[in-house]
């Protein structure tokens, strides 16, 4: 005889078994990536294989933005945002294909939410772009990568290649989790005003 347990997990890989059987694309990429470890990480973070490209905090924006003789491009995105995962590869193409002059840096609005507010953020994903250390254009969502193409080049018309890559900013670490500052109550507390049952 089969036990509840094993009956229920029979029937989902069953279930699972169907519905790739069936042809569905979506099902196949997620056991895909599965296999691979992959659900749940993010393509827009991690490392970069451009050296043009940064995580940006708090203490390094400034800087970063300050820049004199290049392009920069300032990206205001999440994790879970899908237009900003589709964006986050264009913005890297964009910086590979103007070496020494465009420079990309990611800011995550979750891990970094002053930030976006200081920057008056209100939809993401949001790039500010910045030439000469001031802000020369602004744009929020997706465009496509011919129109984000086209504007990098008119913007980065005249500006020459730097001598030096600019180093990556080091990302900022995170913050301590909420579990380490929640404290275990002692045994038997209770709110006050609130009585144990039975007593």
């Amino acid at each position: 005889m089969i036990s509840p347990a094993r009956h229920r997990l029979l029937a989902c890989v069953l279930l699972s078994a169907a519905v790739l059987a069936s042809g569905c694309e979506r099902v196949r990429s997620l056991v895909g990536k599965l296999k691979q470890g992959g659900v749940g990480k993010s393509a827009t973070t991690g490392t970069y294989s451009s050296e043009q490209v940064s995580v940006l905090d708090d203490s390094t924006y400034d800087a970063f933005v300050a820049q004199k003789g290049r392009l920069v491009l300032v990206d205001f995105y999440a994790d879970w945002c899908g237009p900003c995962r589709k964006l986050g590869p264009m913005l890297e193409q964009a910086a590979a294909a103007h070496p020494g002059v465009v420079y990309v840096g990611r800011v995550n609005v979750d891990r970094v939410p002053k930030l976006a507010a200081a920057n008056q953020v209100r939809g993401i994903p949001d790039v500010h772009i910045y030439k000469e250390g001031r802000e020369v254009d602004h744009f929020v969502g997706c465009p496509s990568e011919a129109e984000l193409m086209a504007k990098i080049a008119t913007l980065a018309d005249g500006i020459t290649a730097a001598a030096e890559p600019v180093k990556p900013a080091e990302p900022a670490k995170p913050a301590k989790p909420i579990e380490e500052s929640i404290q275990r109550m002692p045994k038997g507390w209770m709110p006050p005003g609130i009585r144990k049952q039975g007593t």
